[in-house]
């Protein structure tokens, strides 16, 4: 009796071989439930956007008719319609281009004399301008050459670029197209159009 009981040693089952258990069947049999996985999700997004959502109604669109009383758009007997743009080229177009040849060319200059351009205040007496004040009157170019009319004192002068006030202090260091730029010493001073300092 006591062998009935004992049992005999169970040989452990052979795992069955496939493809499925192999790495390469394993990653074939992921990348397949992703697949089906999308495709899933594609048709419920697209229940949802066709079924779901509402759809965009036809727009009707209208052209406002002309009312009884305006009179239609005429040309009037000097004018002429206008005509289109002469047609351009594809090669004009898109061609190559040197990036270093400049687009827009300078317009070159007719007259060989040169002509005065002045930023001015209306300069009224010097006798109106305070004692012991620098005013900025006006700047003029001459050609090539900027200058600069200023109220020192109640006196007026005309100064260039390197030019100083005799007895004083300012020099002036340069001449922008509505300011200039005045040396107080070794301090730098900028003066607009119309504008005075006291130092």
């Amino acid at each position: 009796m006591a062998d009935e009981n004992i049992q005999t040693p169970q040989q452990p089952e052979q795992a069955k071989g496939g493809f499925f258990s192999t790495s390469t069947g394993k990653i074939v049999m992921v990348v397949a439930a992703l697949a089906v996985l999308a495709i899933v999700a594609g048709v419920a997004v697209a229940f949802v956007l066709k079924v779901v959502l509402p759809q965009p109604q036809e727009i009707e669109i209208r052209v406002p008719q002309q009312q009884q009383g305006s009179k239609p758009a005429t040309t009037t007997p000097g004018e002429q319609p206008a005509s289109p743009a002469p047609a351009v080229s594809y090669d004009e177009v898109f061609r190559f281009r040197d990036i270093f040849d400049p687009l827009i060319k300078p317009v070159e200059e007719t007259s060989a004399e040169p002509t005065p351009s002045e930023t001015t205040t209306d300069t009224g007496d010097v006798t109106d301008y305070a004692a012991d004040t620098l005013y900025l009157i006006s700047i003029s170019t001459t050609g090539d050459t900027p200058s600069a009319v200023m109220v020192w004192d109640r006196q007026q002068y005309t100064l260039q670029e390197g030019d100083a006030i005799p007895d004083s202090p300012w020099r002036l260091l340069e001449i922008r197209t509505t300011s200039v730029v005045m040396l107080y010493g070794d301090q730098q001073v900028v003066l607009s159009v119309g504008q005075g300092i006291q130092k």
